[in-house]
């Protein structure tokens, strides 16, 4: 079983992943790729990708349904959030340019 999850006795493929079991044989232990790291993701989801990254929580074999809901939920709280600063920046700046070009006489 590829996915280290202990299967019925007897049973010929895991009920988790549906590799198939063999008796007597342990199967080879599958490497993700890093992109499947756990905090990989996470950061590229912070810093990086936002909400862009989304697919890579989803496709991702180690995060739980649970999880992926709650990572999913907090990354859109995060990506409003960042949003309604960015605009709120936007605007001071604006009305620094707007009080600063009103002080010069041409």
């Amino acid at each position: 079983m590829f996915c280290q999850t202990p299967a019925a006795p007897g049973a010929k493929f895991c009920s988790h992943c549906g590799a198939p079991l063999t008796a007597g044989t342990a199967p080879a232990v599958r490497t993700l790729p890093w992109y499947y790291n756990v905090w990989v993701v996470l950061l590229l989801l912070v810093f990086v990708l936002g909400p862009f990254g989304l697919p890579l929580v989803w496709n991702n074999p180690r995060f739980s349904p649970t999880a992926k809901w709650v990572i999913t939920s907090l990354l859109i709280v995060y990506t409003v959030l960042l949003g309604m600063l960015t605009l709120r920046m936007i605007r001071a700046v604006q009305e620094s340019l707007n009080a600063f070009n009103s002080t010069l006489t041409f």
